[in-house]
């Protein structure tokens, strides 16, 4: 294992008590938690500070940069707390911007905190107007990508922005095969599905409808910007219908530690006892707990056709 603390792994000089990883394809930053034996205060000698950078490697899995947010000293231990997302990333701003493209909003973002913007499968849109009011740079951009079905992750000094159907149409980097003695929940909730999604913002509106629909229900979403035109309308349709529709099958797996797994792969699945589940999955977060020696997959099975 390697704990590089501002540069310098300090690995063998802690005593590590608890490491847990975990990593997000949505909605949130990575985060770090690393708790440590120190009787004697060498943290507190450190003095580590709010934005500091640390990252955790062992074997295949690595953290990448990360961020210090929380620091806790407490009767002989310290906990250190991080996230993929710089500090910056929590302050709130209000601002507008005309005739402005998915790229550039995500390119000056990225920059404002000391990071690279990154797209994988995405199509570049323009806005006539778009507006963040009194929200967090990474919180607005969320919001954006799934309106535009896509997602973001924060690693190692990139945003990256990733188109999800993209994602999902890959071949599965792996398998994982859950046997006999394995411990796992599945969970279905395709009885909720909409077929269909419809939006309208003052008199403009746009609709789209799930090619092969499990029901007639109809998604009617409030939508948080403004809506320019009407194909516009039409595709932040489809990216809410994707988004009210993709974890209509769940799961999650314990297993002994597996470092190759991260947040956002694509893999192939096969369970013993749930055959009617193996198919391709998409992992929608992924934790690791170096201490316990134990890896848990959090996933959903790609079963969405033509969004």
């Amino acid at each position: 294992m390697r704990i590089i603390y501002n540069g310098v792994d300090i690995y063998d000089d802690v005593s590590l008590n608890y490491a847990v990883h975990e990593m997000n394809a949505e909605n949130q930053a990575d985060t770090l938690v690393l708790r440590f034996n120190d009787p004697r205060g060498v943290w507190s000698a450190w003095n580590p500070q709010p934005g500091d950078k640390i990252a955790f490697e062992h074997e295949a899995a690595k953290t990448g940069a990360m961020y210090i947010h929380q620091m806790k000293p407490e009767n002989g231990l310290y906990t250190v707390r991080a996230m993929s997302m710089p500090v910056s990333g929590k302050e709130k701003r209000s601002k507008s911007w005309a005739a402005v493209h998915f790229f550039q909003l995500g390119t000056e973002i990225a920059a404002r905190h000391g990071m690279t913007f990154k797209v994988c499968g995405v199509t570049d849109q323009v806005y006539d107007y778009m507006a963040q009011t009194n929200e967090t740079d990474f919180a607005f951009f969320s919001r954006l990508c799934s309106l535009e079905g896509c997602q973001m992750v924060i690693y190692d000094g990139s945003l990256i922005a990733y188109n999800e159907a993209y994602i999902e149409q890959q071949t599965p980097v792996g398998e994982l095969q859950i046997g006999e003695a394995g411990v796992f929940n599945y969970n279905d909730a395709t009885d909720l599905a909409y077929g269909s999604a419809e939006i309208t913002s003052g008199a403009i509106s746009g609709s789209f409808a799930d090619p092969a629909p499990k029901s007639d229900r109809i998604l009617r979403p409030a939508i948080p910007v403004k809506v320019n035109n009407a194909a516009e309308a039409a595709r932040f349709a489809k990216g809410l219908l994707r988004q009210a529709n993709k974890n209509g099958q769940t799961g999650s797996f314990t297993e002994e530690l597996m470092t190759g797994y991260a947040a956002a792969s694509i893999m192939s699945l096969t369970t013993t006892k749930a055959e009617a589940w193996d198919g391709t999955i998409f992992l929608s977060r992924v934790r690791h707990d170096y201490v316990r020696n134990t890896s848990t997959l959090f996933f959903r099975r790609v079963i969405l056709e033509g969004y």
